[in-house]
C-alpha cells in the first residue's frame, strides 16, 4: 500500500494589503493588482498577501536569522490597481519593500505585522452617505474647452479635516467626498451656517493628463475601462515639484448635499 506523502514549502511573506475608501470604510469589493513579477494571493476578502516580488526569491526563502539585505523600505514595487466597483477609482500603488520583521517594532506603520492600507480614491459614480459631503467638479483646459483627464482634484476643508482626494476623469469629471459634515457650524456675530468653507485646486502634470474634445469623451471612456497598467499614483503626483496647480478657490460644503465647482486649466 502506498503511503500518501506532501512536501512542505515555507516561504516569508512580503506584505498584507487592504483597502479603504473616501470615507475610510474597508473595501471588500473585488481587486486586481498588477506588478511586474509581483505574486499575490487572496487571504480574506479585501486583504491580498504579496507573496514574491523581483530580487526577493532569496529574501522569502529565509527565515532565521532575518535577512539583513535588502534594507527596510529600499525597493519600492510599483502597483497597479483596479477596483471591481465602479464608484472606486483605479490607481497606482509604490509598495516599500521589505517590510520591517523585527516583532519588537510591531506598532510602526512599516512592520511587515501591520497591513499595508491603501485609500482608493473616489469616481464620479461614488454615493455620499449619511452626513458626507460631496463636491463634483469638472476641469477643463482655459483656452479651449478641452476635459482634463488625470488631474488630482484636491479639497481641504476647513476645521482641520483630512484632504479629499480625487482624479478627474475623461470628461474631466471628479467627486469629492469629506465624511462628518456638522448640520451647523458657527458664523461670525453669532451666526450659525449650514455649511463649511474648503479650499479647492487641482494638481496636474501636463505630461500625464489626457485632453478631449466634448466628441471624443466616449472613446476616452471605452479606452480607460479597457486600460490595465500605468494607472496614476496621487502619492506621487502630489510630491512631485514639476506639476502645476491651479489656483486655489474657496467653495462650501454642506452635509448631505452634492455641490458643484469647476477648474479652468491654464497650461
Amino acid at each position: 500500500m502506498l503511503a500518501r506523502t506532501f512536501d512542505v514549502l515555507d516561504r516569508r511573506a512580503l506584505a498584507l494589503l487592504t483597502f479603504v475608501d473616501a470615507l475610510g470604510a474597508r473595501v471588500l469589493s473585488p481587486i486586481t493588482v498588477r506588478g511586474d513579477g509581483v505574486r499575490l494571493f487572496v487571504k480574506r476578502p479585501g486583504a491580498l498577501v504579496v507573496s514574491g516580488a523581483p530580487g526577493f526569491a532569496d529574501y522569502t526563502a529565509a527565515f532565521d536569522p532575518v535577512p539583513a539585505v535588502p534594507a527596510v523600505g529600499s525597493v519600492p514595487v510599483l502597483l497597479d490597481i483596479r477596483p471591481a466597483d465602479p464608484a472606486l477609482g483605479v490607481r497606482r500603488f509604490v509598495l516599500a519593500l521589505p517590510r520591517d520583521p523585527d516583532p519588537a517594532n510591531a506598532a510602526l506603520a512599516t512592520s511587515l505585522f501591520r497591513p499595508v492600507e491603501i485609500p482608493l480614491l473616489p469616481t464620479p459614480l461614488a454615493v455620499p452617505t449619511g452626513l458626507a459631503g460631496a463636491l463634483s467638479v469638472n476641469v477643463r483646459q482655459g483656452s479651449d474647452g478641452r476635459r482634463v483627464e488625470g488631474a488630482l482634484v484636491r479639497l481641504r476643508p476647513e476645521g482641520g479635516r483630512p484632504e479629499a482626494r480625487a482624479f478627474s476623469d475623461a470628461a474631466g469629471d471628479a467627486l469629492l467626498l469629506v465624511p462628518g459634515i456638522p448640520l451647523a457650524s458657527p458664523g461670525a456675530g453669532a451666526t450659525v451656517r449650514p455649511d463649511i468653507g474648503a479650499d479647492l485646486d487641482a494638481v496636474i502634470d501636463p505630461a500625464l493628463v489626457r485632453l478631449h474634445l466634448p466628441d471624443d469623451v466616449d472613446a476616452a471612456r471605452d479606452a480607460a475601462r479597457r486600460r490595465e497598467r500605468g494607472f496614476l499614483d496621487p502619492d506621487t503626483l502630489a510630491a512631485n515639484a514639476g506639476v502645476a496647480i491651479t489656483p486655489v478657490q474657496a467653495v462650501r460644503l454642506e452635509a448631505g448635499r452634492t455641490r458643484t465647482a469647476a477648474i479652468a486649466w491654464t497650461p
